[in-house]
This record gives C-alpha cells, structure tokens and sequence, in this order.
C-alpha cells in the first residue's frame, strides 16, 4: 500500500529504534533523526520514527523497514539520555 508523508518533525537526540532477532531483542538501534505523520491510500494516518536509510546514507526511511541482516526484526522505539 503506497504512503505518503503528511508532516515531517525533527526528534529529540535520545530517541532510538531497536531491532533485534529471535533470541537477542533489542541487539541493534539506530538513531530517530524525525518523526513522521504518514497517511495510507485509505486515509489512515500513524507516526513512525525516520532513520538514516541503511544502503544510501542520504535516504530517510521509516524504521520498521530499516531491518539489517543480524537483526532482521522491528522491535520498538526507546529514549536514552545517555
């Protein structure tokens, strides 16, 4: 289903998406660069965290599809203050 981004808003530095695999949830993260309010062919709309597109560092890709190899799962999003 195709998206579009609504609204584009920066995050605060401590925002993290986690991923992980069966066995070791949260074995990798990756830092949310911006917030974004997305709305599907339908009309719904959710926020999802962006980050630094894996392959092409000047792409910014929804987290959930952000998944490497060694952790291939979408786990959560975190807040860090270290």
């Amino acid at each position: 289903m195709v998206e579009r981004i609504v609204s584009l808003v920066p995050a605060e530095s401590g925002w993290r998406a986690m991923y992980g695999s069966e066995g070791l949830p949260d074995s990798e993260s990756a830092r949310i660069v911006a917030w974004a309010l997305v709305e599907d062919g339908d009309g719904a709309q959710r926020v999802v965290g962006m980050v630094v597109g894996g392959d092409d560092p000047t792409m910014l890709v929804p987290a959930p599809d952000a998944v490497s190899e060694l952790a291939p799962r979408f786990e959560r999003y975190g807040f860090t203050t270290r």
